[in-house]
């Protein structure tokens, strides 16, 4: 039997991640992390960690709410532990003592070294009552991203593909009309605020050489994401979007290209370029990144185990030949419609799996 607090616990900690949610895409290398003061049924102030750098949640819930004394009986709500360390910012934990918060709900344990159950310590031995693991599998699948960089000390890896209703990523022949269309409109949208919340995108060198793709942001607000292009045969062209419209690219090659204006890193004929990939986003605290193809990379991470997640738009057109799309047996799965679109979420590991997007 579910109890009154419990449904009123699993309320709160939902609101909190609807808050966090809101910072995708803006917070990276931090978690996404939203907070909600609450006096009984009534709402006090609530409050989200909108960038590196700025307030937390916590802090920007407290300053919500105000300067005024926090009532005994309130009840502040985090869907991860308050932090225990000096960053950019003061240890939340010390702030909910010094303002006088006595109840505090966690969500999930911060695998931070540097928090890592301090945060709660701190506050239950100052007298804070703390109840922890609310909604524990949704607040992980909302840190799934900061938890795989801690954890595994790799980016969390999105695979993403259309594919056609008979199972193809393109026909052949290739026309010279350009890209072939499998998504409608809606779907476009989706896949370019998928682009926004993730820090960095991959592709391989045939995807430039056929698509000349810019992979930047365009139908939604947000960030454009740092781009990945892993060519080690040199064949990509100068003059493709992802060299020369601007935005920041780094080029994967086995030898570099002085006439190309891109940071380029050198992978040598010894090593497995995924694992030089994402060893170079980690040192620079990239928690993820979003592959967009083609074929042969997708399938490449697939066959070595490097990825988590996969994002798989099934399309209405039929292409009757071309490259056959990757396939996935065995893993977590939730569907969608998005206009005439069907999306298909896999997650790679047992868990919950749920759309934030």
């Amino acid at each position: 039997m579910v109890s009154a607090r419990t449904t009123t616990h699993e309320r709160w900690m939902r609101r909190c991640l609807q808050l966090a949610n809101l910072g995708s895409g803006t917070t990276g290398p931090n978690p996404l992390v939203g907070a909600v003061l609450v006096q009984g049924e009534h709402l006090l102030a609530e409050g989200w960690h909108e960038r590196a750098g700025g307030p937390h949640a916590e802090a920007r819930c407290l300053q919500a709410f105000g300067d005024g004394p926090i009532p005994a009986d309130a009840t502040m709500y985090v869907n991860l532990e308050p932090c225990a360390h000096h960053g950019r910012t003061p240890p939340c934990a010390d702030l909910l003592i010094a303002r006088g918060v006595k109840q505090v709900v966690v969500g999930l344990r911060d695998p931070f070294p540097l928090v890592a159950g301090r945060g709660i310590e701190r506050l239950r031995n100052a007298g804070v009552e703390v109840t922890e693991g609310v909604m524990l599998e949704e607040c992980h699948w909302m840190q799934r991203r900061f938890i795989t960089s801690v954890e595994k000390k790799r980016p969390y890896v999105i695979l993403k593909w259309a594919a056609s209703a008979d199972g193809f990523l393109d026909r052949h022949p290739r026309t010279s009309r350009g890209v072939q269309r499998i998504s409608g409109a809606a779907t476009d949208v989706l896949v370019h605020r998928w682009r926004s919340a993730e820090p960095a995108i991959l592709v391989g060198s045939r995807t430039v050489v056929h698509d000349d793709p810019s992979l930047s942001v365009r139908h939604v607000s947000g960030r454009s994401p740092l781009r990945l292009v892993l060519d080690r045969d040199g064949i990509t062209p100068g003059m493709s979007n992802v060299f020369t419209d601007g935005g920041s690219t780094m080029l994967f090659t086995s030898d570099p290209r002085p006439e190309l204006s891109v940071e380029q890193v050198r992978i040598n004929p010894t090593e497995e370029p995924l694992d030089v990939i994402l060893a170079t986003l980690h040192e620079r605290n990239i928690r993820s990144v979003l592959v967009e193809g083609g074929a042969e990379l997708i399938r490449h991470f697939m066959e070595h185990g490097l990825w988590d997640e996969a994002r798989v738009i099934h399309g209405q057109v039929h292409f009757g030949d071309g490259t056959p799309a990757p396939r996935i047996d065995g893993a977590g799965r939730i569907e969608r419609m998005v206009g005439g679109d069907r999306i298909v979420l896999h997650r790679r590991e047992a868990g919950c799996i749920a759309w934030d997007w």
